[in-house]
């Protein structure tokens, strides 16, 4: 990096390069209620009343961090020099799995237990040798109440209650591409999932700002879609009687296509699990794209990212994400062949980003780096805000997961403290490029509207960083 490009001004509170131990802020649960709808038999979102007809209450903003904010971004009606935005999304780790030891960042290196001990976190291996429960039901026993001591319990992610892999985390020396990601531009850590949850949910949340009410995954592979065959249920939670619904898992509701301005494209480049002849993409249970041929064109895979990079034909809005052996989600056996390795993960990201840094792309460019749930593994923060019907077992938020936030006009070595969700990448995205509507205003259940828009992560005016291309490892 330039000298330049690695000035800290002293109100971004920067992080400096040697570690440092981990703050603790403090975070209190707060309940609120938001306009209810979810998806119906024909998987059309219900309406916004319950069975009294009373309107539901209207959303209240999610709670922020104690940690004093940077100033404001700029105005809505700037000019950002943002012209492409670029999410990646892996699975499966959460804040303090990968970064609970990040210096300047609200980490841990200890995990507390129901019994009120308190223990040093094991190392975790690069490839795991089993997966661990992410169910609704497990990440509902994980968080106790918010006591987020629940990973030992009967019914929890640990599948062995004598197990203590759900408490691993990897060091520098295990993700050091990531690290340096996350040393050189900007690193968030209270960014949350949506709700407590698995792949399906999480995915669409990235997509929609909601998940139909989704709280967990569809009960038959391969498509977790529209696709699927007509026996394929998802459960939902009903926000009419705060009950469990199953229904097919293809969802009438918006998504970020549907609000980008005209000239504004789009495409997500995905992969295939293993023996699976179509793309996997969670826009297939969004029903407006995947019966919409023009739409559906859009998901390719993933070679083509490079290839549209060299082609200069990338466009605006680029969902970068993979389902195969380099998705670093735990061992999980499809056909003989098994997802996972973090090494070979963070290769497959590094190659990816070294194309798109390489490129006259770079000068314009944000990229989002994400997980789409917490997989199973310990974080230490509880969630901030509970929302749907049922406050005994809450829909949302989830446990933190990382967010890396690589850009020419990222704060250089930030600890990015703000509380944020997934549904802050669509509203970044309607910020960006200047949206006339949100996904909230299509839809009254997607939460995009009151969700952090990531806008203090950046320095519009700073001198643009330069490219950090990295080396790939060889791995373990």
């Amino acid at each position: 990096m330039g000298t330049d490009g690695l000035k800290r001004k002293a109100r971004y509170h920067p992080l400096p390069m040697l570690p440092l131990r981990t703050l603790s802020v403090a975070f209190v649960l707060a309940v609120v209620a938001v306009p209810l709808a979810c998806g119906s038999e024909d998987s059309t979102p219900a309406d916004t009343t319950g069975d009294s007809g009373t309107p539901a209450p209207t959303a209240t903003p999610a709670t922020t961090s104690t940690t004093p904010v940077p100033e404001a971004g700029p105005p809505a009606e700037t000019s950002y020099p943002i012209k492409h935005v670029i999410v990646v999304v892996k699975e499966n780790h959460t804040f303090d799995n990968y970064f609970g030891s990040f210096p300047g960042a609200e980490g841990t290196t200890t995990y507390k237990t129901s019994d009120g001990m308190t223990h040093p976190v094991p190392r975790a291996p690069d490839k795991v040798d089993h997966d661990l429960s992410h169910a609704h039901s497990a990440g509902l026993v994980d968080w106790n109440n918010g006591k987020m001591d629940g990973w030992g319990l009967a019914g929890s992610s640990s599948q062995d209650v004598t197990d203590t892999l759900p408490y691993a985390q990897y060091q520098e020396a295990d993700i050091p591409n990531y690290w340096q990601y996350a040393k050189h531009f900007t690193l968030a850590d209270h960014f949350h999932t949506q709700m407590i949850g698995p792949s399906f949910p999480g995915h669409l949340a990235v997509l929609a700002a909601q998940a139909g009410w989704a709280i967990g995954n569809p009960n038959s592979l391969p498509y977790w879609g529209c696709d699927d065959g007509a026996s394929t249920k998802i459960s939902i939670q009903d926000q009419k009687t705060c009950t469990t619904k199953e229904i097919f898992p293809c969802f009438d509701i918006p998504s970020i296509p549907d609000v980008l301005p005209a000239g504004v494209d789009w495409k997500f480049y995905g992969s295939n699990y293993p023996l699976f002849p179509e793309v996997w993409s969670m826009f297939n249970g969004v029903k407006s794209i995947r019966e919409d041929g023009a739409k559906w064109a859009k998901v390719v895979q993933f070679d083509q990212f490079d290839k549209d990079i060299a082609a200069k034909t990338l466009p605006e809005v680029t969902f970068l994400v993979n389902q195969d052996g380099d998705s670093e989600h735990p061992k999980l056996g499809y056909g003989g062949v098994y997802l996972g390795g973090i090494c070979s993960g963070e290769n497959w990201t590094v190659r990816h980003l070294n194309k798109l840094m390489e490129s006259d792309y770079w000068k314009d460019t944000a990229i989002l780096f994400t997980m789409d749930d917490f997989g199973g593994w310990y974080d230490h923060v509880p969630p901030p805000r509970q929302y749907g019907c049922d406050k005994t077992a809450p829909y949302g938020l989830g446990f933190r997961v990382p967010l890396i936030v690589i850009s020419p006009y990222a704060k250089p070595g930030f600890v990015f403290h703000e509380v944020a969700e997934h549904a802050s990448i669509a509203r970044f995205i309607e910020k960006i490029f200047h949206s006339t509507k949100t996904l909230h205003d299509l839809d009254p259940a997607a939460m995009d509207a009151q969700a952090n828009d990531l806008l203090n992560a950046f320095d519009f005016k700073q001198t643009p960083l330069v490219p950090l291309v990295l080396k790939e490892r060889t791995c373990p």
